[in-house]
C-alpha cells in the first residue's frame, strides 16, 4: 500500500511538473506573439513616418531653383532612405523581436545634426497650431551611440506627443547633467498631460488604454514600451513628468564620455561618396555583376564604374559562362534570377574557382537566405536596398584581401 502511495505522489508530482512546464511554454508563446504583434503595429506608424519626409521633399525639390535648397532636401530624403532601409532590415528579422535580441550598432554622430534630422521629417506632419522645434544647447556635442535607435525612441516620442498636444509646441533637445557624466534626451509637449494612475503603466508591454490620457479615444501609443526596451537595451533610462492641462515631458538618459572625434561619421560616409577619384583603365580591376533587373544593374553600374571595370550577366548560366571566359576579380551574385538561380551558379563556380569571392546580392535577406548563400560559396551578404558605401567598402574589402 505504501509503495502504490508513493508511485502515485511521484505521478502526481511528474503531471504537476509538465503542466508548469506546459504552461511557462504557453505564456512564452504567447509573450512571443504579442511581441511580435507590438512590432509590426510600431513599424507599421515608424515606416510612414521616412516615407512621408521622402514623398514630401521629392515633391519640394522639384519646386524650388535654389541649388542650396535642392542640396539640402536631398540629404533630408537620403537620410531618411537610410532609416527605411534599417526598419525594414528589422521587420525582415522578426526571430530577433521574439527574443528581445536588438542589436545596437554605435557609430560617432552630431546630436545637434541629428535633432535638426528629426525636425525636419516632422514638420511636415505638425499643424499650423503646433510647433516642432529643437532647444539650443551651445556647442554641439558627439556622442558614439546607435543613431538609427536614437532617431527611432526619438520618432516614437514625437508621433505620441503629436496626437496629444491640439496647441502650443513640441521641443527635442538634449543635456547633461550631474556633472557631465549623463546625457539626457527630451520630448516635452504643451498636451493634455497624463494622469497619474496612466504614468505608472504607461510603458509597459501589452498595455493599452483606450480612453487615451484624458478620456477620449486614442491610446498611448505602442511606441512607449517599444522606446523603453530600446533605451534600456543601449544602457539608458527612461523617465516621465507629467500634469493633467500642463503637457508631458518624456526623457531617456544614458551615461556619457565626451568623443575625442568631432566628425560625424555619416558626414564621413557622405564626403568619401561623393569624393571619388576615376582608377586609370588599366589599373581597374574586373567585377562580374550577375543581375536580371536592368535597373538594378543601371545603379550598380553608376556606382562602381569609375572605380572598376563592369561585365554583367542576366542570369546564373551567363555568369558560369563568363567567369570561364573573363576570370573576373571578384563576383556580386543576384540570387534570385531566371534559367540558373545564383546559388547553383556560385556552387559552380566555386567547385572550380574555390579562391574567386562571391558577394551575394539580394533582396532576400532573411537569415535562412544568408545561410544558404554562405553554404553555397559566397565569402559575404548585401541586402537590397544597399548602401552606396557599404557596396564599395565591401567589394574593396575583398578586392585588397585577394592582392
Amino acid at each position: 500500500m505504501q509503495d502504490e502511495k508513493s508511485e502515485l505522489i511521484k505521478r502526481l508530482a511528474e503531471a504537476n511538473r509538465k503542466i508548469k512546464e506546459y504552461e511557462e511554454k504557453a505564456e512564452k508563446a504567447e509573450k512571443a506573439s504579442k511581441m511580435k504583434s507590438l512590432f509590426l503595429a510600431n513599424m507599421s506608424h515608424e515606416i510612414r513616418t521616412p516615407l512621408n519626409a521622402i514623398e514630401g521633399f521629392s515633391r519640394i525639390i522639384t519646386e524650388t531653383d535654389s541649388a542650396d535648397e535642392r542640396i539640402k532636401y536631398l540629404g533630408i530624403i537620403e537620410s531618411n532612405s537610410n532609416r527605411l532601409t534599417v526598419l525594414i532590415n528589422e521587420i525582415l528579422d522578426l526571430s530577433k523581436v521574439e527574443q528581445g535580441d536588438i542589436s545596437i550598432n554605435k557609430e560617432n554622430i552630431n546630436l545637434t545634426t541629428m535633432c535638426n534630422e528629426i525636425i525636419n521629417v516632422f514638420k511636415l506632419r505638425t499643424t499650423e497650431d503646433v510647433k516642432i522645434v529643437v532647444e539650443k544647447t551651445g556647442a554641439d556635442l558627439f556622442m558614439e551611440t546607435d543613431k538609427n535607435r536614437l532617431m527611432q525612441v526619438f520618432s516614437n516620442l514625437i508621433g505620441n506627443a503629436l496626437k496629444h498636444t491640439k496647441y502650443g509646441s513640441i521641443t527635442i533637445g538634449y543635456r547633461l547633467i550631474k556633472n557631465n557624466s549623463k546625457i539626457k534626451f527630451f520630448v516635452q509637449d504643451t498636451g493634455e498631460g497624463i494622469k497619474l494612475e496612466d504614468q505608472k503603466r504607461i510603458f509597459e508591454l501589452y498595455e493599452s488604454n483606450d480612453n487615451g490620457y484624458t478620456g477620449e479615444k486614442k491610446g498611448f501609443g505602442l511606441g512607449l514600451p517599444l522606446s523603453k526596451m530600446i533605451v534600456e537595451k543601449m544602457g539608458g533610462e527612461m523617465s516621465l513628468e507629467s500634469n493633467i492641462g500642463e503637457g508631458a515631458t518624456f526623457s531617456f538618459s544614458f551615461p556619457y564620455r565626451l568623443s575625442e572625434d568631432r566628425t560625424d561619421s555619416s558626414l564621413r560616409t557622405i564626403t568619401k561618396t561623393i569624393r571619388v577619384d576615376a582608377v586609370a583603365e588599366s589599373q581597374k580591376k574586373l567585377i562580374l555583376v550577375a543581375e536580371d533587373s536592368d535597373n538594378n544593374y543601371e545603379l550598380v553600374r553608376i556606382v562602381l564604374e569609375k572605380l572598376y571595370k563592369l561585365v554583367r550577366a542576366k542570369d546564373g548560366i551567363e555568369a558560369v559562362t563568363i567567369n570561364e571566359e573573363l576570370r573576373p576579380d571578384i563576383i556580386l551574385m543576384d540570387m534570385k534570377m531566371p534559367n540558373m538561380d545564383g546559388l547553383d551558379a556560385t556552387r559552380i563556380i566555386k567547385e572550380v574557382y574555390p579562391d574567386i569571392p562571391i558577394i551575394a546580392l539580394s533582396a532576400f535577406a532573411f537569415s535562412t537566405d544568408i545561410q544558404k548563400a554562405k553554404e553555397a560559396g559566397c565569402i559575404d551578404f548585401l541586402a537590397k536596398p544597399f548602401r552606396i558605401e557599404s557596396l564599395r567598402a565591401m567589394i574593396d574589402k575583398y578586392i585588397i584581401k585577394n592582392n
